[in-house]
């Protein structure tokens, strides 16, 4: 019965612990979702400073993201329309 026990216990250890790196991979992989910004694409946000020279910074979610478009005054609507890398696209929303 001991054995059985132990047996069990190692088997269930692993399995879990594959799981757990599978998803430590996933989260660490360099392509994911929250680390391109993939996700905010599409969204659009009321910008709280200006884009000056077309560079500025939004904050989506919890994380600040460098942003680049067109010069804009702070206050205007834009739309995430791509990424590049860490930089996300945006443009101006339609009103």
């Amino acid at each position: 019965m001991t054995w059985f026990l132990l047996f069990a216990a190692l088997v269930f250890g692993i399995y879990f612990w594959r799981q757990y790196r599978s998803r430590q991979r996933e989260l660490e992989s360099p392509t994911a979702d929250h680390r391109l910004g993939l996700k905010h694409i599409g969204q659009a946000v009321v910008l709280e400073q200006p884009l000056e020279n077309g560079k500025g910074r939004i904050r989506l979610g919890n994380r600040e993201w460098a942003v680049r478009g067109p010069t804009l005054p702070a206050g205007a609507k834009v739309r995430v329309t791509g990424v590049d890398g860490t930089v996300l696209l945006v443009d101006r929303a339609p009103a």
